[in-house]
């Protein structure tokens, strides 16, 4: 069956629009990573979403390949020297400590006034973001807890019945030696049972017939 080849044009519903954006970015960057790995090229791709959200892949990393970049197109700051790397690293990190700065007032609830809409429909999408993945971790680990109390109570349920059963088979030996016992009693002369003495009948009937008769 012959693909129907899909006009390239902009999605209209917002959530296939969503859907389609994360399978193409992940595409997009399996592909780069392929080249740069079957080829040895250095890649750096670079995409902000409709909302503003940053992706970036790069190999060997994002601030080499656009060190060399700055250096093929004549930029005078981008020299050889470690100079030019540490002032990337530098600018890169003070973006984030900024962004983290931005983020935890946003959470508390200060500098609201400082966001454009762009910002907060950015850092909502973070935050729904974020929530699933805690929901989904907080899942994950209840789920777990609670494999792990009804493996312990499998466990005692199992010991439990062991216990019983060895119980249950003591207290029948005990119950058939009593039984034994007294069977063994009930069938033995009476001079063998301690504190009954022994009548000898053959002897006592000696004894009778020896004796005179009254006159």
């Amino acid at each position: 069956m012959v693909r129907t080849k899909i006009k390239i044009k902009r999605i209209e519903n917002a959530t296939t629009r969503q859907v389609t954006f994360s399978k193409r970015r992940g595409g997009l960057f399996k592909k780069a990573h392929d080249l740069s790995v079957l080829c040895d090229a250095e890649v750096a791709v670079i995409i902000f979403s409709s909302k503003g959200k940053l992706f970036h892949f790069g190999n060997p990393s994002m601030e080499t390949v656009l060190k060399r970049y700055m250096k093929a197109n004549g930029d005078p700051k981008a020299g050889d020297n470690g100079s030019s790397t540490d002032n990337v690293e530098a600018d890169h990190l003070t973006v984030f400590t900024e962004k983290l700065k931005l983020l935890q007032s946003v959470v508390i609830g200060d500098d609201l006034e400082r966001l454009s809409v762009r910002d907060i429909i950015y850092l909502e999408q973070q935050f729904h973001e974020n929530l699933g993945r805690i929901r989904a971790k907080k899942d994950e680990l209840m789920l777990e807890r609670n494999n792990d109390l009804m493996q312990k109570m499998a466990d005692t349920r199992r010991r439990t019945n062991v216990n019983t059963s060895m119980l249950n088979r003591l207290a029948d030996f005990c119950s058939s030696d009593i039984i034994g016992s007294r069977t063994f009693v009930e069938n033995e002369p009476a001079d063998h049972v301690v504190g009954v003495p022994r009548t000898d009948t053959s002897r006592a009937g000696r004894d009778c017939s020896k004796r005179p008769k009254q006159q």
